[in-house]
């Protein structure tokens, strides 16, 4: 009794924490030579919410909720959306995670004038913030077949232009 009733105030414990924490959670973005900012999840949140259902390769679905990754990006560096299109056609998002993963995406992937399921940045995986291993922020590619480019745990973008 004791046992459970110490895995229960824990497990509260750690609840509290990790929603407290979620609002601290920050992403980074830059685009040289014209911006260097950060944003909040609090401020992230703000945007509009867009999901997309994702098959894993073990044939499990799942319903993430975010932002439009081109959302994020014009919210955070002015000088993307300012660029002429010529100029964004050829422009890459660089996706780095926590652990040193990263992976690169065609900004023009996450352009909802471009592509029909176009990329988010994600919170929630169904209706649930992301937990640790995932999280808090995961960039979700919900056409491709294989998940090397949904990076978890993303601290940073970083828009380049070849």
């Amino acid at each position: 009794m004791f046992i459970r009733a110490l895995v229960a105030i824990l497990s509260f414990t750690l609840g509290v924490t990790l929603i407290a924490q979620s609002d601290t959670v920050t992403v980074r973005i830059t685009h040289a030579p014209g911006c260097d900012t950060t944003l909040t999840l609090a401020r992230l949140r703000q945007m509009p919410v867009h999901s997309a259902i994702v098959t894993s390769h073990d044939g499990e679905q799942a319903t993430y909720e975010g932002a439009l990754l081109w959302d994020v990006v014009a919210a955070g560096c002015a000088s993307v959306p300012a660029s002429t299109k010529r100029d964004r056609i050829g422009m890459v998002v660089r996706i780095d995670a926590a652990d040193g993963y990263h992976a690169v995406i065609a900004l023009m992937e996450a352009d909802s004038s471009f592509r029909e399921r176009p990329v988010l940045l994600c919170w929630r995986k169904n209706g649930a913030l992301l937990d640790g291993h995932d999280g808090p922020l995961q960039v979700i590619v919900p056409d491709d077949r294989r998940h090397a480019r949904n990076v978890r745990q993303v601290r940073r973008l970083t828009i380049m232009a070849p």
